[in-house]
């Protein structure tokens, strides 16, 4: 539904040993609709309701979607009429029992960020990951697109330009190992 809006509908219920909190953005035509039942939809049954009269999640000053597993795991996600979108900060966020941290960046649905990587992965063993988006592709202008810092302290830098292994004055793929060697010394050796 992307006609505007009133309003918000906040749904939870439990899927198996997990915790779903789903917020939707309705206007006042569904607003009535759902006031006129007798036996008004709950839980999963609203969500399924909701979705057929094709209301969107849509975040409304917090996630629009929260999965909370047994194990801890917590999952969040940022909507704007339906797609992953938000403002200043990351639209999906994962923060798993291990330690483990994931935060994806979205512009309107599409992985995008202008100030830094669009996706950015913590391990519990200090390994982390970063990939630059523009408009879903990855792409960097000034620097690799996709990094990846393992525990050990090696580094590999991975050029992307428009989804696309590319680099104009290089190797597109690089590793730097804790020596100080990279991937074009160890292999001359």
């Amino acid at each position: 539904m992307i006609r505007s809006h009133t309003s918000h509908i906040r749904v939870t219920y439990a899927d198996g040993a997990s915790e779903i909190m789903s917020v939707y953005a309705v206007n006042e035509d569904i607003s009535r609709e759902l006031g006129r039942h007798t036996e008004k939809p709950i839980g999963k049954d609203l969500q399924v309701w909701l979705e057929t009269k094709e209301c969107l999640l849509d975040s409304s000053g917090g996630p629009a979607f929260v999965r909370r597993f047994a194990d801890g795991t917590t999952v969040e996600k940022y909507y704007s009429d339906g797609k992953l979108h938000r403002e200043g900060g990351p639209a999906f966020v994962r923060h798993d029992i291990s330690g483990g941290t994931v935060e994806e960046y979205y512009r309107n649905g599409k992985r995008h960020r202008e100030d830094g990587p669009a996706v950015v992965w913590r391990h519990a063993d200090g390994t982390m990951e970063e990939s630059y988006y523009r408009d879903d592709k990855k792409h960097r202008e000034d620097g690799p697109a996709y990094i990846l810092r393992t525990a050990d302290g090696s580094v590999g830098e991975y050029y992307y330009r428009d989804g696309k292994l590319d680099r104009k004055d290089g190797q597109a793929i690089i590793w730097r190992w804790p020596d100080g060697s990279t991937e074009k010394e160890m292999l001359s050796r």
